[in-house]
């Protein structure tokens, strides 16, 4: 395709006991990651073949271009509609089949990307502004409010192209709610990062059978560095609770520490028991050397004891009177029973740790409207320009000098891992070769 592709949307339908569809969406999660901004992926589950036939005829006809034939004997045979917007125009396509969907994919978006891609001097360009959001436990809703921010930006008026969201550091593979929503709207996403908690892994790390701190953090900042290249925001999500991962010194004040990110924790509800987690999480993070900028209080209920007006009053005035160098940037309501259960289920992830592709890569009709919920509670509550203010006057840079450190007992650096990197030159673009097989990313 000689035309420039500025950007496609991708919908697959598909029947929800087939099992090329599932092997599809594994392998479109993977390719997102690899492909990066300007590809909005999402899909269209049905319950038999009668009803993806049925749709099939009905798109068939729409369609300006027909990509192949379709094999009439393969009842319910998945396909998808292509929406790519090529030097202004927009063309409507139809792919039928798994394995027609996938060449289409490698070879008219991947390749097309990366043959017109022209060196680029890395030094040249801004870094994004850095946000890492971290929890006083696991399902606090840091992912949550990852997605409220994402969503937040969006609406302000950043573009898809411009932010990009990553979680460096995880302990399952199964995509949550904020994953899902960034490939919706075709945002950079990296939610199985380079640090990766499974089964087994400390053992194997005190063993000396995995990579060492120092490589980990490096192969996270690494990363962050690659998702965050040509963008303006980066959101960086945390795991489980702040020490988590200390026992092998990827902990996430040494993550966040080693992509350069100030931090904002998000609190629970209360008032004492709210502080009292704060400052004791805050303080971790700052014995690392870790700016945290200040608090995002989630799931408070509308009315009793802790209600979210009599929390905010309270949390408010200890900040302004103790610690008016950190910011509550605002307090977001407990959803409704139902939402709150789904919430919960979406944040828990797989904490089996299994890896097996699912179905449910991309939001559901339900999933869809929840995430708008959680958008909308942010945009009301929460204020996102004194966030982004306050980030970007706690940014940190990689070429800051920095004196020569000793190396921790189990390999990492104590000073930011950056910093023991020399500076990095203009690079020139790399010579890309497309992949035969997408097994390694197509988690």
């Amino acid at each position: 395709m000689s035309d420039v592709i500025s950007h496609v949307r991708c919908v697959v339908v598909g029947r929800r006991d087939d099992q090329e569809l599932t092997e599809v969406l594994g392998f479109l999660r993977g390719f997102s990651a690899l492909y990066g901004s300007g590809l909005a992926l999402d899909s269209d589950v049905r319950s038999n073949a009668a009803e993806v036939d049925e749709l099939a005829t009905q798109e068939r006809s729409r369609a300006q271009e027909q990509v192949n034939e379709r094999q009439e004997e393969a009842a319910g045979e998945l396909f998808a509609r292509l929406s790519v917007d090529c030097n202004g125009l927009r063309k409507e396509l139809i792919v039928f089949g798994k394995t027609a969907l996938m060449q289409w994919m490698r070879q008219q978006l991947l390749e097309s990307r990366y043959a017109a891609t022209a060196p680029v001097a890395t030094e040249t360009l801004e870094p994004p502004l850095r946000i890492f959001v971290s929890g006083d436990r696991a399902q606090v809703g840091k992912s949550t409010v990852c997605l409220g921010l994402v969503g937040a930006l969006l609406r302000s008026g950043y573009s898809a192209e411009e932010i990009a969201y990553i979680k460096p550091a995880t302990q399952c593979e199964k995509p949550q709610l904020v994953a899902k929503f960034c490939r919706q709207q075709g945002i950079t996403v990296c939610d199985v990062g380079p640090i990766l908690f499974y089964k087994g892994f400390t053992r194997e790390f005190l063993k000396g059978e995995t990579y060492t701190s120092a490589q980990l953090l490096a192969k996270a900042k690494e990363k962050v560095d690659e998702v965050g290249r040509g963008k303006k925001v980066v959101v960086i999500d945390g795991v489980g609770y702040p020490a988590v991962g200390s026992i092998c010194g990827v902990s996430n004040a040494h993550v966040a520490k080693a992509v350069q990110a100030p931090v904002v924790l998000v609190g629970k509800k209360g008032v004492g028991d709210a502080v009292d987690s704060f400052n004791l999480n805050a303080t971790f993070f700052e014995s690392h050397g870790v700016k945290v900028l200040g608090g995002i209080f989630n799931r408070l209920p509308s009315d009793g004891f802790y209600s979210l007006e009599h929390c905010r009053e309270n949390l408010t005035a200890y900040f302004d009177k103790f610690q008016p160098e950190k910011h509550v940037y605002g307090f977001l309501p407990e959803l409704s029973d139902g939402e709150h259960s789904a919430l919960i289920a979406a944040e828990k992830g797989n904490d089996e740790g299994e890896n097996a592709p699912e179905p449910g890569v991309f939001l559901t009709a339900g999933e869809n409207e929840l995430a708008t919920k959680i958008v909308d509670a942010f945009v009301h509550s929460i204020n996102l320009t004194n966030l982004l203010a306050d980030a970007k006057a706690n940014q940190t840079s990689s070429t800051k000098e920095t004196k020569n450190e000793p190396v921790t007992s189990n390999g990492a650096a104590k000073s930011d891992v950056a910093s023991a990197k020399p500076k990095t030159k203009a690079k020139k673009a790399r010579n890309f070769v497309i992949p035969t097989t997408f097994e390694t990313v197509a988690i």
